[in-house]
């Protein structure tokens, strides 16, 4: 008798251990979380693709929000380089001559390549926490971090855990990477 509640006794200290590293963890990542939404304008560059088994598409990015409302310029692929998305109230306007930029994508349900970074941002500001954990990669440790939008949207978040800066990001629903984010420039 006194080896069975011995025993529970050591499962329940190695599953509060557990926790409450996850509990570090995920208030490591609200307290970044909170101090950056703070600052209100942000510049965000990056890599971001969506594929299927038929193609591959990929779009560099650069993403502000600030006073002004929020814009995604492309950088690349060269023929579409500077055409600009104004985003107010969900709506997208695009600004350059003559061309036309592909706001859906046949390769996605739920999201084109040209809306991942606000939705990134979205899901940054109002994502719940599902879990999170240290992982290292290429001799660089991150904290990754799972948030769940109310639709069922989540996105994957890896973050250098020296100065927190998002390094990657893979939004997926239905159990499908619908977009991953290479991020090359986070301010």
């Amino acid at each position: 008798m006194k080896q069975a509640k011995l025993l529970a006794l050591m499962i329940t200290l190695m599953i509060l251990c557990g926790c409450s590293k996850s509990a570090q963890n995920e208030a490591a990542f609200l307290a970044w979380r909170q101090n950056y939404l703070s600052t209100g304008q942000h510049e965000i560059e990056a890599v971001v693709t969506a594929s299927d088994d038929e193609k591959v598409c990929e779009y560099t990015l650069l993403y502000n929000i600030g006073e002004e409302g929020e814009t995604v310029e492309v950088l690349a692929p060269e023929l579409i380089a500077k055409i600009k998305a104004h985003i107010e109230d969900k709506e997208t306007r695009l600004s350059y001559d003559g061309a036309v930029l592909e706001t859906g994508s046949t390769l996605s349900e739920n999201l084109s390549p040209l809306m991942a970074l606000p939705k990134f941002m979205g899901i940054i500001k109002e994502g719940h926490v599902e879990n999170c954990w240290r992982e290292k990669k290429d001799d660089t440790e991150y904290l990754v971090t799972e948030l769940e939008m109310p639709d069922g949207m989540i996105m994957t978040l890896w973050q250098e855990s020296g100065d927190m800066t998002p390094a990657y990001a893979d939004v997926r629903s239905h159990d499908r990477v619908e977009v991953k984010i290479i991020i090359t420039r986070f301010i």
